[in-house]
């Protein structure tokens, strides 16, 4: 698994270069790439919401957005320099970091797991140990999904790699598809990968397990030597992120009204209006909860544990996806959050409900 992932690092490094030309920027202006091609109302609170409403310009940044194709180009752009920030899952930097690249995690954004294993409400299937000899569709067999599934499985007492079988079918209709025609028995996916087809009418349970959900997920990267000489930028661009949450949580309506006007492809088309805004908003609110800071361990806007990370390292040596489990304290720093979240929140939030 490590030597497959680590080659799909460098096959991202090749398409990075070839697929993208990110030009050196001044002083004063930030890079920051998006790991997807085009950005899903879910990700929002880190995508449009800062920047139509202008936390990071009012703040003196100049923060060039760039929807990219995947984490694994994104953080070889953010080791080069090229660019400054991705947001991305943990598993590349970890790797990277291992291999003598200077990345570093300033902000936990995602706080809780994305992925889980669900069947159909009807499904026989009632705990992990029935996933014999059944087949779980996944977006791909890289997919992110894959090894927290597997890791699932093994702790049922199940062999993944034999037990079950993984198909690649896709996202939205293509997995609705394989369901309906039984070509597989569970999908792999993640929160609101699932909720774009419970607007298509499908329930579901869901399957997890101690271990996997106590990983962390989605968070701010940055290129360390940009964010030891930019400490103030740093400071400045995770606020944003972090004032775009708490409005979004606030009002999840003019979070996706806002993410439509910047990126008016992921507004669908062909159904009525008020139709299209309650799909989105079910879409957004698969993933909201997990923005939430109210009853961590540490409630405060992107601070991390290093329990947290502890445990994401140890899971990830023992799927063998690294080679060492060195101190977490080199993956990552809280020495920014205290100024992070010193903004005003009232604002925010009166700012959220009066949005039209």
């Amino acid at each position: 698994m490590r030597r497959i992932y680590r080659s799909s690092i460098v096959a991202g490094v090749l398409a990075a270069a070839a697929g993208v030309a990110l030009p050196c920027l001044a002083d004063g202006k930030i890079t920051y790439l998006l790991t997807s091609p085009s950005p899903n109302v879910a990700e929002a609170p880190h995508s449009s919401v800062p920047e139509v409403l202008g936390y990071w310009k009012d703040a003196g940044l100049d923060v060039d957005v760039k929807p990219f194709n995947g984490s694994t180009g994104a953080i070889q752009l953010v080791i080069a320099d090229t660019a400054q920030f991705t947001m991305a899952t943990p598993e590349g930097l970890i790797i990277a970091r291992q291999d003598g690249a200077k990345l570093i995690a300033i902000y936990n954004h995602v706080r809780e797991p994305i992925y889980t294993i669900a069947v159909t409400e009807d499904s026989p299937i009632k705990q992990l140990g029935d996933f014999k000899g059944k087949t779980i569709g996944v977006l791909s067999l890289s997919s992110g999904a894959v090894p927290v599934d597997k890791a699932m499985l093994k702790a049922a007492g199940l062999d993944p790699e034999k037990d079950v079988r993984w198909l690649p079918v896709g996202l939205g209709p293509q997995a609705a598809h394989a369901l309906e025609a039984k070509q597989v028995d569970a999908l792999g996916l993640w929160d609101w990968g699932y909720a774009m087809l419970e607007n298509s009418g499908y329930k579901f349970r869901h399957f997890s397990s101690p271990a996997t959900n106590k990983l962390l997920s989605i968070m701010l990267i940055g290129n360390e030597d940009y964010v030891q000489a930019h400490p103030d930028e740093t400071v400045k661009f995770a606020q944003g992120v972090a004032k775009a949450a708490l409005f979004t949580l606030t009002n999840p309506e003019a979070a996706v009204k806002i993410h439509w006007q910047k990126y008016p492809s992921s507004k669908p088309s062909g159904i009525p209006e008020a139709q299209a805004l309650k799909e989105a908003v079910h879409v957004l609110e698969a993933r909201l909860v997990k923005y939430r800071i109210a009853g961590r361990a540490v409630p405060k806007w992107g601070a991390f544990t290093k329990e947290e990370w502890e445990t994401t390292r140890d899971f990830l040596y023992d799927a063998g996806m690294i080679k060492e489990k060195p101190d977490v304290a080199s993956y990552y720093s809280n020495r920014f959050i205290d100024k992070i979240n010193d903004f005003d929140a009232a604002k925010v939030k009166q700012q959220a409900e009066a949005y039209r």
